[in-house]
């Protein structure tokens, strides 16, 4: 809850145009915390550059997919996705699309 209040101020209170960059967003969240603060980040999109990377499915399924971008690394090579460069992605249902991002191709060997 510690948390959640934290991100509310910081969007509160923090000038138009600042970059948040925020990792693990449901990392100490509860998750009753999870809907409102998914709700002020596509809230606040407008006004700031938000910058949050997540595994859970709450969040991932919340924020519109033409805002994904999805990042994979080889060795010392780093890749950043699209979701219009991902076809696997394009589906009308939310669920369906959270299993194809967990299981692109991109994803089969790891990082290496």
């Amino acid at each position: 809850m510690i948390r959640a209040l934290g991100l509310i101020a910081d969007f509160e209170l923090q000038a138009p145009g600042t970059i948040f960059l925020i990792d693990e967003l449901e990392t100490s969240l509860g998750v009753n915390c999870l809907p409102a603060i998914a709700d002020l980040i596509n809230d606040k999109k407008s006004e700031f550059q938000i910058v949050v990377t997540s595994h859970h499915p709450y969040i991932i399924n919340n924020i519109p997919a033409e805002n994904w971008k999805v990042v994979t690394r080889a060795g010392s090579t780093v890749r950043v996705m699209d979701y219009d460069s991902l076809p696997a992605l394009h589906t009308q249902s939310r669920h369906e699309r959270f299993i194809q991002l967990i299981n692109l191709p991109e994803y089969e060997d790891g990082i290496r």
